[in-house]
């Protein structure tokens, strides 16, 4: 395993020779070499090749870059260096806002491909001024925000995001019309139903009724941290199943950790929400920024949190762990990370920005064999890619973008924490090179100069 040098008027920018690539089209894993030029697979083949920088990857596996279409990097430097660091080389984002900012650290340099949904909850509703998250947007400002999704649908944006949970004022005919302009635009909805646990299977028929309705592509957004517990998955995975059966294009997602975070602030930990959980407490709640970071929660220090400091961050150590591989065996499930939820920056966070995939590979595949190698990476490439409309990017062949994973089957593994037991921000174990865009981005399992190989991406 060698990046070397060769003369430079070779034919490629860059060798890839010995690995055995994952064709995740043809579900097959076959010794082959690489030849990248301009960013792109220029050369896939059985024979010899060389390049102005070549990279032996013997006894490795070459993969499809790993997509992460639900994460809140947004622009963060540091959330997109985890999230590369674990071979993730594109995200989408967008769920919680969508500030020009962000966009133009993306397009000045980046280390990683990112796009955007648009955020019903967190943009359109507040582009029309509505501030209260439980107050009703009236007929006049739903046509608003029909308008301004259609223009940023027009502009690009893979879909529209539904935060149905922290905007409970979210009626029925406003999540209904603007459904309406993602069908029109033949984008999906990402949603967030409305409660966790077991109340949250009486909300699946709200988005059930979108879909017959409208025939828009509906996308449930973490699973496991929403129905991963009380042991209702089970349950939730029969009412999604039976709507498949009807024809109705939902599909969902899922994470691979048992505990969800969320800032203390949110609707979420209105008065009562322990109901939501079975023999839950206040002090399942582990504060995950700010000064207290690594403390679990009281009564006083959720109060003061709430009140005077809404951004911090707190892991909620709820879900039910068995419940993730009966998530993941299904088909229509596939993984995603909530990557950088709330503030992220060193030493806070949730481990799943810089651990989703190295778990998912190591811990799910090797160790407990719940799927296949090929099922796994497949639910991390070809079918979000598929699903959001990422052209060339998600598998491997002769003109699609040079995105590429080189690990370790034997070793990777997440090495990050939740912040009372560790780093959330450890990279994995086993993944020995990241390219985005032809790019080397991590070499030798570390992170390279190059922080600009990605580019910003419109559907």
């Amino acid at each position: 395993m060698q990046a070397n040098n060769r003369h430079p008027q070779t034919e490629f920018d860059l060798a890839i020779v010995n690995g055995c690539v994952i064709d995740v089209v043809g579900e097959k894993i076959t010794k082959k070499n690489i030849g990248i030029k301009d960013g792109k697979i220029a050369k896939l083949t059985d024979g010899n090749i060389l390049g102005k920088k070549v990279i032996d990857a013997e006894g490795l596996l070459v993969s499809p870059g790993f997509i992460d279409f639900h994460s809140h990097i947004d622009g963060n430097e540091f959330s997109a260096i985890c999230m590369a660091m674990q071979g993730g080389t594109t995200t989408l984002g967008g769920e919680r806002e969508l500030r020009s900012t962000n966009i133009s650290r993306v397009e000045e340099g980046f280390i990683i491909n990112q796009g955007f949904f648009i955020s019903q909850s967190f943009v359109l509703r507040h582009a029309v001024g509505i501030e209260d998250p439980k107050r009703p947007a009236t007929r006049d400002e739903i046509q608003a925000m029909v308008a301004l999704a259609r223009t940023f649908l027009e502009n690009g944006a893979f879909g529209i995001s539904f935060a149905l949970e922290l905007i409970p004022g979210t009626s029925f005919d406003e999540l209904l019309a603007i459904a309406k302009v993602a069908k029109e635009f033949e984008r999906p909805i990402i949603v967030h139903i409305r409660k966790d646990g077991e109340e949250g299977l009486q909300y699946f028929e709200e988005i059930i009724s979108v879909a017959k309705l409208t025939g828009v592509s509906v996308q449930i957004l973490q699973l496991m941290y929403m129905v991963g517990i009380g042991g209702v998955m089970e349950t939730a995975l029969e009412i999604i199943e039976d709507a498949r059966a009807q024809g109705l294009d939902i599909m969902a997602d899922s994470g691979v950790y048992y505990a969800y975070s969320a800032c203390i602030g949110t609707g979420i930990f209105e008065p009562g929400w322990e109901n939501e959980y079975r023999n839950t407490s206040i002090e399942d709640l582990v504060i995950s920024s700010g000064i207290h970071v690594g403390e679990h929660c009281t009564k006083e220090l959720f109060d003061i949190l709430r009140k005077d400091f809404p951004q911090t961050l707190v892991s909620v150590f709820v879900c039910d762990e068995e419940a993730i591989p009966v998530a993941l065996v299904k088909d229509y499930v596939f993984v995603s990370t909530n990557a950088a939820e709330g503030p992220h920056y060193p030493g806070v966070g949730a481990p799943e920005v810089s651990g989703t995939f190295p778990r998912l590979l190591g811990r799910y595949v090797r160790e407990k064999k719940i799927l296949t190698l090929m099922e796994a990476i497949k639910k991390i490439t070809i079918y979000p890619a598929n699903r959001f409309g990422l052209k060339d990017i998600g598998y491997i062949g002769e003109g699609t973008n040079a995105d590429l994973v080189i690990f370790d089957e034997k070793t990777i593994i997440d090495q990050s924490d939740f912040v009372n037991r560790g780093n959330p921000n450890e990279p994995p174990e086993g993944i020995s090179f990241v390219l985005v865009n032809g790019q080397i981005v991590v070499e030798h399992g570390k992170l390279t100069k190059n922080k600009s190989a990605g580019r910003f991406i419109r559907r």
